[in-house]
């Protein structure tokens, strides 16, 4: 391990063992600012003996966590804090118990952003230098106290003293207290140099005591060069040496106190300097009444038990350093810097202890509360004004609480409150009790909801933000802190589904969540079988029937045999990062799909949907280009759709990205056109292609006037703007015919044929959805898709 001097001297070592290349990059250059000496920490032997912090995700954490133990249980009493990077939703609450204090001091759920990384690197760099500092302090603890043990047997009259007391100020006034009282002596004081501006010329009386005390009030004595500073005590601190005046009446250096000797009837001082290692140096002085005082063998008595009492002062101030340092670990441990709130871990152990007090009828609610929007407050004003809402809302949320409830921030935006209820009268029925519990929860939550909605002034500008609460009850829905802390978070997600204030867990919520664990794993699982599936839906011409393009659309049958609505997982394939990779398979397989048919004779134009990730920039862009033209593909067969929610997200990029495969000579459709807010300016601005009318507004068709009005100003504004219309979800001829009247030239839906295996597309090209009396089909008539 590195030794504590060479610790000191060089920059903090951070290593790294992270699977992903991207995020060790990413790490990296977040942590770069910074300072530290980054390194990876890999299977080497050697690996983490010099590390001052450990930074690991946790699949590498697998393999090496005795490891970790080892470097660990080597390093103490020094910490070694490791910092566990975590996948949010891939790490569970009993896997954090049991790596919390035993492998890892932390856990950051990722993604997570580089200010949140860096206060929590910064948090635990700060452990260790503080862990060190104990290390040395606790040695030299050893040390003085050691040469006080010494002392103290040679010394009796100081030994109950140094034992009773425990601090400076009861040291210095009980060996005062004890020369005057032991010893007959008329005064005894301690003094140390003045520490403020203006004083530090000055010597500070601290302690005093015996029938003369009163000599010392208001008496001004210095070391320095004035004539105040050449008494006994001025040069016993400035020279370090024992100074005896063994006649007071004789000395000129004490004619600026004389009078005031000669009215306490003071006729002989010794004065003895205290020179801990740690503060300011001080003095001891002992007066007595008679002249000729503190001969050799009474001064050497003295002069030890100065020498003692300069290592007691210095015992204490070690001590008093120590219980500072430790105050401040627990601080950084078991609460969160910026906000001044206890943290999670400190919450966990108050809930416990609320757990084990159960016999004694105490019961508890747990509310998880999380700012909605908070991130377009970072987002637009920055991390600082970020901050300064946490704060705010931390303030506001004490205030709504008793004196008895709990308050911790959970990390970003979230934070959990405890209300801690023990009825004075114990229920006669166990529901009373819960409905009581329930109904002090709601009045909770509605005060936090309250306070929170109100404006913050941040910046100069006032923004509201409303909170989302999920409530749980102890022991009623769960019997163990981790328990109902984790229900309430699913409860907070639920009414922020819901768009509710506070939404309290039931057995429900949880059921839905191991639903959704169980329909990550599989889609993993389904992504990686290659289990995934493309039919496509036709697209044809109203008037003469003909096929002209094809929709790709994605469909899932899971292991047991059930089909999966695309509605129901890709949500959660966005979630859980998989819309990137499946949307890559997506673009190759419908490619090599139209190569396919095209190689066959068969001319069609393909269309396929593009997520928000896919659209970020122009290197997305390149990407879906080179995807595509990879089997062969043109652009102008394709129409790349969007729907105005992609179009809202993240609007530069996505706007850059269209731009670019447009250029590129792809078609570009808005599909679901109606369900958003797309203004015509914003419409007149993209290089868009086509508008495909939303499924919901077909099916008005034929209901009213109402909506056959909005289908005909859909299909106006596309003629206008010169830009094709389809119309989805056509199911009858008789919407088929209106939309025919309107103006409207293609449709799709199952009218045609629902979305089919690739092999049965080529029949569909042969055999035209005609209407009676249709014109004869041209089968090698150009896609019609693309031209308005």
């Amino acid at each position: 391990m590195t030794s504590e001097v060479e610790q000191s001297t060089r920059a903090s070592r951070v290593e790294v063992a992270l699977q992903g290349a991207a995020d060790r990059a990413l790490l990296m250059r977040t942590l770069s600012p910074e300072g530290y000496a980054i390194e990876a920490f890999d299977e080497d032997c050697s690996a983490g003996t010099d590390a001052d912090l450990l930074i690991i995700d946790q699949p590498s954490l697998k393999g090496r966590r005795d490891r970790i133990r080892a470097l660990r249980a080597a390093a103490s009493p020094v910490a070694l804090p490791v910092l566990l990077l975590a996948k949010e939703g891939h790490v569970s609450p009993t896997l954090v118990a049991s790596e919390l204090g035993h492998t890892v001091d932390d856990v950051l759920r990722i993604p997570s952003t580089g200010h949140e990384l860096r206060a929590r690197v910064r948090n635990l760099i700060r452990l260790r230098a503080l862990s060190v500092e104990q290390s040395a302090a606790h040695g030299r603890t050893r040390q003085a106290l050691a040469g006080v043990s010494r002392a103290l047997r040679i010394l009796h009259a100081c030994n109950e003293v140094m034992l009773w007391e425990t601090t400076e100020s009861g040291l210095i006034n009980s060996v005062c207290r004890m020369i005057t009282q032991s010893e007959g002596y008329a005064l005894a004081w301690v003094g140390f140099a003045g520490i403020d501006a203006g004083e530090r010329a000055k010597i500070m009386v601290h302690a005093a005591s015996g029938p003369s005390a009163g000599y010392v009030r208001g008496l001004d004595i210095r070391w320095d060069d004035s004539p105040k500073g050449h008494g006994p005590a001025g040069w016993a601190l400035a020279s370090g040496t024992t100074q005896i005046i063994s006649d007071t009446a004789a000395a000129e250096c004490l004619a600026p106190w004389r009078t005031h000797l000669d009215d306490w009837g003071l006729k002989a001082v010794i004065a003895m300097a205290l020179e801990p290692e740690r503060g300011v140096p001080g003095v001891l002085v002992v007066y007595s009444t008679r002249a000729g005082d503190f001969g050799d063998e009474e001064r050497q008595l003295l002069e030890r038990l100065a020498s003692n009492l300069a290592f007691g002062i210095d015992r204490l101030r070690i001590k008093e350093e120590q219980e500072r340092q430790d105050a401040r670990i627990r601080q950084l441990a078991y609460s969160d810097a910026l906000t001044g709130l206890p943290n999670r871990r400190w919450l966990l152990q108050r809930l416990e202890q609320v757990v084990s007090a159960q016999g004694e009828d105490q019961t508890a609610a747990v509310l998880f509360i999380d700012l909605n929007d908070f991130k377009l407050v970072n987002d637009a004003l920055g991390h600082a004004a970020g901050d300064e809402v946490l704060r705010c809302t931390a303030e506001r949320i004490q205030q709504t609480l008793r004196k008895d409830d709990l308050v911790a921030r959970q990390g970003g935006d979230e934070f959990i409150v405890v209300l801690v209820d023990s009825p004075r009268q114990p229920a006669s029925d166990g529901r009373d009790g819960e409905q009581r519990l329930r109904q002090a929860a709601d009045a909770l939550a509605s005060r936090i909801v309250e306070t929170l909605q109100q404006p913050f002034d941040i910046q100069g500008y006032r923004h509201r933000l409303a909170p989302s609460i999920g409530v749980s009850l102890l022991p009623y829905l769960g019997a163990d802190a981790e328990t109902v802390i984790d229900q309430a978070d699913m409860a907070m997600y639920e009414a922020k589904q819901s768009r509710r204030r506070t939404e309290t867990y039931s057995p429900e919520m949880g059921h839905h969540r191991q639903q959704r664990l169980s329909l990550e794993a599989q889609l993993h699982q389904a992504f990686e079988a290659e289990e995934f599936r493309l039919h496509y839906q036709p697209i044809w011409e109203l008037e003469t029937g003909r096929v002209v393009a094809v929709e790709a659309l994605l469909r899932w049958t899971n292991r047991e045999g059930q089909p999966m609505s695309p509605g129901d997982f890709m949500p959660v394939v966005e979630d859980i990062g998989l819309i990137e990779p499946l949307g890559d398979w997506v673009l190759a397989s419908a490619a090599r799909q139209l190569a396919h048919w095209q190689r066959e004779g068969i001319e069609l134009c393909m269309a396929v949907n593009l997520s928000v990730s896919q659209l970020q920039g122009t290197a997305a862009s390149a990407r879906i280009r080179d995807l595509i033209t990879a089997e062969g593909t043109e652009p102008r067969a394709w129409s790349l759709e969007l729907t105005e929610d992609v179009l809202m997200r993240d609007p530069d990029d996505v706007s850059v990205a269209m731009q670019a495969l447009s250029d590129a000579g792809f078609r570009l459709a808005l599909d679901d056109f109606g369900r958003g807010y797309s203004s015509l300016a914003r419409l007149q601005s993209m290089p868009l292609h086509a508008l495909k009318i939303d499924k919901m507004f077909v099916d008005c068709l034929g209901n009213g006037r109402q909506g056959e009005g909005i289908v005909s100003a859909i299909v106006d504004v596309g003629r206008h703007l010169a830009l094709t219309v389809v119309a989805e979800g056509v199911e009858t001829r008789a919407q088929r015919d209106r939309l025919e009247a309107i103006g409207c030239r293609l449709g799709q839906g199952f009218l045609a044929s629902p979305a089919l295996p690739p092999q049965e597309i080529p029949q569909l090209t042969l055999d035209p959805i005609a209407p009676p009396g249709a014109a004869s089909v041209d089968a090698g008539a150009r896609c019609g898709l693309m031209d308005p």
